[in-house]
């Protein structure tokens, strides 16, 4: 057999593209491994590595390489002998931490177990029920939003005066309630009710103990049932009815001359120009909701409006449209180039 000619295009080009894959793969089962046997949780003072391989039950050499692995990526100091976490790992990968993202993270493998088997994922027969579904995200969804959007939306929504004039608010399919119990406390004049799921409002029910609101809740399906009553401000943020024009009209109707609708959501353009988009969308369509349909492109749903769809919609509805605001933080529920955006809409007959 006579030895072929040396190929044209060298392998390392190819070998590259394997070993990032590959090493993606490592570093998150190396930070998954760490928030589960809590090495964050011990590295809030120095220790040393004997002391982390004992107190963890590791074995000493691959507890080190553990150790320099979080090192390199940024999540663990080292001072001589001594790791301790970096202020990263401080505020976000402690489990005590107010910005905890364990919930974030671990959520994760369910999805990675779908890409280790995509060869039964691409048969496209996977099916998940909304009222076990959400019930699950509504922690990654608090992990989120907790980590600076809550805080940026409550500073823009609280600068107009119809806000602070309200005596109702409805957070529709409000999930963890964290909007209404910031609301609540920056407008105590303000009743705030969270509608959603009867599921999910056994996890909304656990926020409002935990941040002592008095905030209450309002068991419905926003597509087959109305709001329970009128409001003076309605408040929609991340949800599978956000961009569709029948909810929108059931917001309209449930709403007080003069209120406002707050509506913020992911608004896709331009799908499919980067490698991550084209991974996020692929994987949007590895499961089908059961009653929800899914849209092509990652959080899109069946009747689903574009950005200008929605806000002539709106006009034609009675809204007048008095800003849009972007939403810039890094979302990793929702995106990680942010398209996000919060319409202020005032009913104005």
């Amino acid at each position: 057999m006579i030895i072929p000619e040396k190929p044209e295009i060298p392998y390392g080009n190819l070998q590259e593209i394997i070993e990032s894959a590959f090493n993606g793969l490592k570093i998150f089962n190396i930070l998954k491994t760490s928030l589960e046997m809590k090495i964050f949780d011990t590295l809030t003072h120095e220790h040393t590595l004997k002391e982390v391989s004992s107190k963890l039950g590791m074995d000493n050499l691959l507890c080190f390489y553990i150790l320099e692995t979080l090192l390199k990526i940024g999540l663990v100091d080292k001072t001589g002998d001594f790791y301790q976490n970096s202020k990263l790992a401080e505020i976000y990968l402690k489990s005590d931490s107010e910005y905890n993202r364990t919930n974030c993270i671990l959520s994760l493998e369910e999805n990675a177990g779908l890409w280790n088997n995509l060869d039964q994922t691409l048969q496209g027969n996977l099916e998940r029920k909304e009222e076990a579904f959400f019930p699950n995200i509504i922690q990654v969804m608090a992990e989120d939003c907790i980590a600076g959007e809550l805080q940026e939306t409550i500073n823009l929504v609280e600068k107009y005066t119809e806000f602070h004039d309200s005596k109702s608010l409805l957070d529709l399919a409000g999930g963890h309630g964290m909007y209404s119990i910031a609301f609540s406390k920056i407008n105590p004049d303000i009743e705030c009710y969270v509608f959603d799921l009867p599921e999910v409002l056994i996890e909304t029910r656990k926020y409002i103990k935990k941040y002592e609101s008095n905030v209450k809740t309002v068991p419905g399906n926003f597509y087959k049932d109305d709001f329970a009553g009128t409001y003076d401000m309605i408040f929609s943020s991340y949800n599978p009815g956000g961009k569709n024009p029948d909810i929108a009209k059931k917001a309209y109707e449930s709403l007080n001359l003069n209120g406002l609708f707050v509506n913020k959501q992911y608004f896709p353009e331009n799908e499919n120009k980067t490698l991550e988009e084209v991974l996020d969308n692929l994987e949007w369509n590895f499961t089908k909701f059961e009653k929800s349909l899914k849209g092509e492109t990652r959080y899109s749903f069946k009747g689903d409006l574009s950005f200008q769809e929605y806000l002539d919609y709106l006009k034609e509805l009675g809204f007048e449209v008095i800003d849009v605001h972007h939403i810039d933080h890094l979302n990793p529920s929702f995106g990680t180039v942010s398209r996000n955006k919060m319409i202020i809409a005032k009913k104005v007959r």
